[in-house]
């Protein structure tokens, strides 16, 4: 960029450039025989043939090679021709001098002629490619002339204003005056397309004409040319051609030493980056709006699938109480042993609900010490009577006593859930004997427990067993091991579950020990 000025394109028009030749040929023609007739016909001794170089010189502006060698050898010939005219019969010493010398100047002429014609022809190449490469660009491209910014600035300057950022904060009108004197001074075919512009002609014009009043990046601009920033860069609109506004990055260098009569500025249209960014903003705040649907559909889905097993232990202890007292007599202890049990599951019922809330909004749950071999048998006492109900039968390894930190309801229900698929799976293959069996083992700082059943096995179906909603059960709502691994996610555990090689599905838990 620098200093060095750019043209995009544009040369003189064809005729002008046509009579200008022609007049020079025939101002060349004109020379070479008023040489020839003095150097042919009159009695000066001094070597006039060297005036032919003035010919080439008038004459090869804008030759090519073949008619500027072609004018050359015609020059060349019209001074040996007038040599021979004039000393045909006994050539001196000093006139073949003469001759040499003129022939000399006229090669020497020619030959840098060639050259510069060489030259010429090469930077129109160049010339040419950097319009079509710069036309071509898909960067608008248009030259800025700062100097009336910078004679203002040097005014108010003058004036005392040290501190030119609060000025131009101060007199917004001084700003918009400014950006009206600054002109637009060459684009390239980008721009011109970017802007709706038939031609750089109707664009020559004021960049007030471009930005709307509203703009607040030519301040920053003007503090860029007062400061000479390496690089200046602003995020802004540009009005076309039919008013609409198009979203643009401006970004232009001036380094120490530009020329600020032409300052080339690219313009990057961003219109399609803003479409993308505004769908992508109402595509987060669609997202989130669907996750908390989500959310919420999946705690009331989590706490359905949860309760279910409390309530059948409620009803099935109100059962038990309706018997004992619809006997002949009543055995009110029996009652009184039901009516408790109904006490505590509906208790286990407010506790799963609190827990699964807790679980799906990303709680913590009540973490203290467990002792897992007795959690373990709680749990196989609450798990009795639907054991039983599928005649099922469970045998369980000594399990000792190692401790992990935990939430004691949450890790009931993990077990349960775990037991519950496995009574499911047995009993829809119709499977003649209903085992499973149930053991704790230690593996350094982790403890691992064990659930295996003797069932079919797991379903191709189910590639992701854990995904939310996976279920190849009939009327399965695909919660149960879903609920499984957030548990023991929230215990800083792993769970997996595969089949056995013997047969069945085994399902490992791995928890953290604590001392």
């Amino acid at each position: 960029m620098g200093g060095g000025s750019v043209t995009f394109s544009g040369a003189a028009r064809p005729g002008l450039r046509w009579n200008a030749a022609r007049l020079r040929t025939l101002a060349a023609s004109l020379l070479a025989l008023g040489v020839f007739w003095i150097d042919s016909f009159t009695s000066f001794h001094s070597a006039i043939a060297t005036l032919y170089v003035v010919v080439l010189l008038l004459a090869g502006a804008g030759l090519d090679r073949r008619a500027l060698i072609g004018w050359a050898l015609a020059c060349a010939a019209l001074t040996l021709t007038s040599f021979l005219i004039v000393h045909r019969h006994a050539p001196a010493t000093e006139a073949m001098l003469r001759l040499l010398v003129s022939l000399a100047a006229n090669a020497v002429t020619t030959a840098l002629l060639l050259h510069r014609a060489a030259l010429d022809a090469r930077m129109a190449r160049e010339e040419r490619r950097y319009a079509t490469m710069t036309d071509t660009l898909a960067i608008a491209i248009w030259e800025h002339d700062f100097r009336p910014v910078a004679d203002a600035i040097a005014t108010v300057r003058a004036q005392g204003v040290a501190d030119l950022a609060a000025y131009l904060r101060a007199h917004p009108g001084f700003v918009a005056e400014t950006r009206r004197l600054v002109r637009i001074t060459d684009v390239n075919q980008t721009a011109l397309d970017l802007m709706g512009v038939p031609s750089k002609a109707a664009f020559f014009r004021k960049l007030g004409d471009f930005l709307p009043e509203t703009d607040a990046s030519f301040a920053d601009c003007i503090l860029a040319i007062d400061e000479q920033r390496p690089m200046f860069q602003a995020e802004t609109q540009v009005i076309a051609a039919d008013g609409s506004p198009i979203d643009v990055i401006v970004a232009f260098s001036l380094p120490p030493g530009t020329c600020l009569a032409r300052v080339p500025g690219s313009i990057l249209d961003i219109r399609q980056r803003k479409r993308l960014e505004t769908t992508v903003e109402r595509t987060r705040i669609e997202l989130e709006r669907v996750q908390r649907t989500a959310a919420i559909g999946a705690m009331s889905a989590s706490i359905a699938h949860e309760i279910n097993q409390p309530i059948a232990a409620v009803q099935s202890y109100a059962e038990a109480a309706a018997r004992w007292l619809a006997r002949p007599e009543p055995d009110l202890e029996e009652v009184r042993l039901s009516l408790t049990g109904l006490g505590r599951a509906v208790a286990n019922i407010h506790a799963v609900v609190r827990r699964v809330r807790s679980l799906v909004g990303g709680g913590r749950g009540e973490m203290q010490p467990l002792g897992l071999g007795t959690l373990v048998a709680d749990t196989l006492t609450i798990a009795a009577r639907d054991i039983d109900a599928h005649g099922a039968r469970i045998r369980v390894s000594p399990l000792g006593e190692p401790q992990v930190m935990g939430d004691a309801i949450l890790l009931q229900h993990l077990l349960l859930n775990l037991i519950t698929n496995a009574l499911q799976a047995m009993e829809a293959a119709a499977m003649p004997d209903k085992r499973m069996e149930l053991a704790l083992e230690m593996r350094g700082d982790r403890v691992q427990l064990l659930l295996r059943d003797h069932g079919p096995g797991l379903d191709p179906a189910m590639a992701q067993p854990f995904e939310t909603f996976a279920t190849t059960k009939p009327g399965g709502m695909g919660l149960g091991l879903s609920i499984c691994r957030s548990i023991v996610e929230l215990h800083d555990g792993r769970i997996a579950i595969a089949n056995h090689p013997d047969g069945g599905v085994i399902a490992t838990v791995d928890l953290p020990r604590v001392a």
